[in-house]
């Protein structure tokens, strides 16, 4: 492909253009430390009664979700047991681009928050029960758009290669630019990027951009999160000895995660005419710059499993304690990402180009260590936990390459920490109404 310019000085990737650079950066590939993070996250509790409790139950409660908790929980159940829950999110995001102008998005959410059985075997002393359960343990949804006019930047500033990210090699006589960096590379064969070869050699810049600088754009973007996490969880509990439970759990994590960036820029003032910018193909040409359009999609399967065990202990008939223990989390992770330009022109139609690529790696989470107390009577339990995590030890891996990390596994043990989690949950009974109040800081 062949060009020509009335604009041959090209700005460099401006500051302002940190907006957008921080809107691409997650699409790509989710192989970052911020990522992993958030795939980890989990909600503090599941279930409508322990939800109400903000997940304080540690020290041992009769609900299934003692399998999320601790265990040992289990095995103050009574009976046998059947429930289900939905859950919705309600999420707003606000945007304010270049101005005070606010953009509101919103999106809701309902789905199965969980569905689980509880079953306690016959025994002439103590407990013995075991239990199964599905739990929507962390959702993804969220969708921010924003839109305004901007004459200081543009997205094609941030598709210019630097110089370490593109060599110049002949073909068929003519000079032509090899790209290294893949996102050059596609705005370059979608139009939004052009080189000069006869500044080849000169010291003059090399590229330049669909938009001229200076010029005024209208940007509109919408970016788009879905996905959630859930867990399918199988485990039981025993009394041990008289006042002592003990429980464990095999829990299996799998989950989807979903980025969708879709980003414009749209030549609304017809500052960028057909004598500006004009590219010159094998069957014709193109002329006159309108509009181009970006897109950043990224799709995450995830699947893990670990242990949870958990001791529960009645000092009194009103007083108990309980200590659980978490493994790490051992994820695999499979990333399906791909990123598409497609430039329009005032005159003879529109480029379009697009890449996308398969990652597979390992996401290892954590121990978390928990201990919780709680006062029980017939009317009413207060809790409480505190739960441990060192973010610190989260890493990242790929089997058969311990190298490619190393270098942010580094980063993450130097920059995260261990962290306490707290909640805190009451109930009351009245009669046959249950009232509950919880807080949590994560």
């Amino acid at each position: 492909m062949k060009t020509t310019s009335r604009f041959p000085g090209a700005l460099r990737r401006l500051m302002l253009g940190l907006l957008l650079a921080g809107l691409l950066a997650p699409a790509a590939r989710a192989q970052t430390a911020d990522d992993a993070f958030r795939f980890s996250q989990r909600y503090p509790a599941t279930g409508a009664r322990m939800m109400g409790m903000a997940g304080a139950g540690i020290a041992g409660v009769a609900d299934y979700s003692a399998l999320f908790s601790n265990p040992a929980g289990l095995a103050f159940f009574p009976r046998s047991e059947v429930s289900g829950s939905l859950n919705t999110l309600f999420a707003q995001d606000d945007a304010f681009f270049l101005s005070d102008l606010p953009w509101e998005s919103e999106m809701s959410d309902t789905r199965l928050g969980h569905l689980a059985y509880v079953g306690k075997a016959p025994t002439r002393q103590g407990s013995l029960v075991f239990a199964a359960a599905f739990n929507q343990v962390n959702t993804f949804g969220r969708e921010l758009f924003f839109q305004g006019d901007n004459a200081t930047s543009s997205i094609t500033d941030f598709f210019l290669p630097f110089s370490d990210e593109f060599e110049l090699v002949t073909e068929n006589g003519a000079v032509q630019p090899r790209f290294f960096r893949d996102l050059s590379a596609v705005a370059y064969n979608g139009g939004a990027i052009e080189f000069l070869g006869e500044n080849v050699g000169t010291g003059e810049p090399l590229f330049y951009q669909a938009v001229a600088p200076g010029t005024t754009v209208e940007q509109t973007g919408n970016v788009i999160e879905e996905g959630q996490m859930s867990e399918a969880s199988f485990g039981g509990a025993l009394e041990a000895t008289r006042g002592v439970m003990i429980g464990l759990s095999a829990n299996i994590a799998f989950g989807t995660y979903r980025f969708d960036n879709f980003y414009d820029e749209i030549d609304v003032f017809d500052e960028n005419t057909e004598n500006d910018y004009i590219v010159l193909l094998d069957d014709g040409e193109l002329r006159g710059f309108d509009q181009v359009s970006f897109g950043q999609f990224l799709e995450t399967d995830l699947v893990g499993v670990n242990l949870r065990a958990g001791l529960a202990f009645e000092a009194s008939r009103s007083v108990r304690f309980g200590v659980t223990l978490e493994t790490p989390t051992f994820y695999s992770v499979d990333e399906v990402f791909s990123t598409e330009v497609e430039t329009f022109f005032d005159d003879g139609g529109s480029l379009f180009d697009s890449a996308e690529g398969n990652f597979e790696y390992e996401i290892i989470t954590p121990w978390r260590l928990g201990a919780g107390i709680a006062f029980v009577s017939n009317e009413a339990v207060v809790s409480g936990d505190i739960e441990v995590v060192d973010w610190s030890q989260l890493e990242l891996d790929v089997s058969g390459d311990p190298t490619l990390f190393a270098e942010l596994n580094r980063s993450i043990s130097q920059e995260y920490n261990a962290v306490f989690n707290t909640r805190l949950g009451a109930e009351y009974r009245i009669s046959d109404l249950f009232l509950r109040v919880g807080f949590a800081y994560q």
